[in-house]
């Protein structure tokens, strides 16, 4: 009988390093499975984390976990949104060429993937395009047998008439998709600004410097109740990451939890029993000057043309605490979704649209409501 070779079936030292430098795997998820260990490490710094763990072997049960967690966080649907206002009444389908896109040149700026789809603008009608593609990456530490990955990424771009507002529609999953759509979406922008059709500094874009810190968590907060026509009902806060903002001299020196220079980050999980009302840095305002709330992750129940269930949807700004992610835009992800029992037939890919449009609608209202109190004041 041939002995099995186990570096064919799990990666060590350096043929470990692609899989942890991915980016959805965060500190977080390598210092817990260190922590199993009985390895404790005090630092933030991925690249320091990173040698503990290709320096050792990872047991089948560890490494299953690490794939697990990258292909939930890839598969999640990511969703991200801007809108400008154009100079005509022209209709969409006259100013962007449906074959704007060429996929070889995409390909030879994203690493290591290659479009299984063209990428063509499909017209719905003479105001709106939608381009839907996939793409296949080689990913060397899932398995020898199966080491292709496979990702969809769409946009959705549509024009209305009547305001004159063309808004942009992101729909991605892994790092690729997403650096797919924003190249995509600048060659389009660039095509409309050559026409005259938009102007730059018109682009509505959702980011974080758009808030001081306190409006930051009102903002945030905002999303903790029913959408405005109760297609979709709070349930509860799953999570809430929150740290100290170290480019401030304040201090927080009231406060039962210690958020000093040595705390980075913290995630506070509903799940253990907290609520927004017994969480001493959302409720108590004082505190939020001198904090950057990051993400919050709320469940609720949604009804939306024909299918209902629940779902979990994660808001926020990705980039504080953590130094992988660059970009400053409000992105929300889809974590979770499930149906009723009188909606199992439902298709999902549909209904998770119907419930980020909404989400979409509803996160737009709470900002342009924040933004006019600013103009007031």
């Amino acid at each position: 009988m041939n002995s099995i070779d186990i570096q064919t079936l799990l990666p060590v030292g350096e043929k470990l390093k692609p899989l942890l430098n991915k980016s959805v795997i965060t500190e977080s998820d390598m210092k817990n499975i260190l922590r199993k260990r009985g390895v404790f490490i005090s630092g933030n710094d991925k690249k320091a984390i990173v040698p503990y763990l290709t320096m050792s072997l990872l047991s089948p049960k560890e490494f299953e976990e690490l794939q697990e967690l990258q292909k939930t966080k890839e598969d999640s649907l990511k969703f991200r949104n801007k809108s400008v206002e154009s100079n005509s009444s022209t209709n969409l389908n006259e100013l962007v060429d449906t074959d704007l896109v060429d996929v070889d040149v995409i390909e030879s700026q994203i690493n290591d993937c290659t479009f299984n789809t063209d990428a063509n603008f499909k017209v719905v009608n003479s105001n709106k395009l939608i381009i839907e593609y996939e793409i296949s990456r080689t990913d060397w530490n899932k398995d020898w047998a199966n080491a292709e990955s496979k990702f969809n990424g769409r946009i959705e771009i549509e024009k209305d008439i009547a305001t004159k507002e063309i808004s942009f529609v992101s729909e991605y999953t892994s790092i690729e998709t997403e650096e797919i759509n924003g190249l995509i979406l600048n060659k389009v922008i660039k095509e409309l600004k050559e026409k005259n059709e938009i102007e730059e500094k018109k682009i509505l874009e959702i980011t974080s410097d758009d808030f001081t810190n306190e409006e930051r968590f009102e903002f945030l907060l905002s999303l903790t109740k029913d959408s405005p026509n109760s297609l979709l009902k709070y349930k509860s806060v799953r999570n809430i990451e929150i740290g100290p903002d170290k480019t401030t001299n304040l201090h927080l020196t009231q406060s039962t939890i210690i958020l000093d220079n040595s705390v980075k980050n913290i995630i506070i999980n509903g799940e253990k029993g907290e609520t927004l009302q017994n969480i001493e840095y959302v409720t108590n305002k004082i505190y939020h000057k001198a904090l950057i709330l990051r993400a919050v992750q709320v469940e609720y129940s949604f009804n939306v043309v024909g299918a209902s269930g629940t779902c979990i949807i994660e808001f926020g700004f990705p980039h504080f605490f953590r130094s992988y992610k660059k970009s400053k835009v409000f992105e929300v992800t889809l974590n979770k979704l499930w149906f009723d029992k009188n909606s199992v037939s439902c298709n999902t890919k549909g209904a998770s649209r119907k419930v980020l449009g909404e989400f979409n609608n509803f996160y737009m209202d709470e900002f342009k409501k924040i933004k006019s109190n600013d103009e007031e004041v």
